[in-house]
């Protein structure tokens, strides 16, 4: 009896153990990207965190998030990105970035990421303006912002992280 009791007792421990295992280990993704010389409109490019539209250049960011968001829920849990930093070197024309991404604290399954933004004088308004357009575009829901990246040093480059439904 007193064996099947410590069995169950361990059972309901190590369930409560991997609870808060999965509650509180999130996944870092990492990237980096570089302008190549001679790009055409190299600030544009340093803040293709995806891709551009005129030739493909970018890092590529969002897919590789979305890649592990996919993956968490696929084993049951509802995602979400909790954290976005980022590193721009305008001498360098280099990005760093990293992402956290974990179960939702609200129960929801954000699987959606979605970015946008400009450089150069004028980019505030200019990535503001963008906003409604790129919500139409993902057609998702409940859009939460995870990031709102300003570069001051050297290029100026305003950019936005938001989280959604899909």
């Amino acid at each position: 009896m007193i064996n099947k009791n410590l069995a169950i007792l361990l059972g309901v421990g190590a369930g409560l153990f991997l609870a808060r295992m999965l509650k509180s280990k999130n996944i870092i993704i990492k990237g980096s990207y570089i302008v190549p010389p001679g790009t055409p409109y190299p600030a544009d490019a340093l803040h293709s965190f995806e891709r551009r539209k005129m030739d493909g250049f970018g890092g590529r960011m969002l897919t590789k998030i979305r890649e592990q968001l996919t993956k968490l829920q696929s084993k049951g849990i509802n995602p979400e990105v909790k954290k976005i930093d980022i590193q721009v070197d305008s001498k360098k024309m280099k990005v760093d970035w990293t992402a956290e991404i974990g179960k939702s604290t609200d129960g929801k399954a954000y699987l959606g990421i979605m970015s946008f933004g400009s450089a150069g004088k004028g980019a505030d308004q200019r990535a503001l303006d963008q906003f409604n357009d790129m919500k139409t575009k993902t057609g998702g829901k409940n859009f939460q912002l995870v990031k709102d990246f300003i570069n001051k040093d050297g290029i100026y480059i305003r950019q936005y992280f938001y989280k959604y439904e899909i």
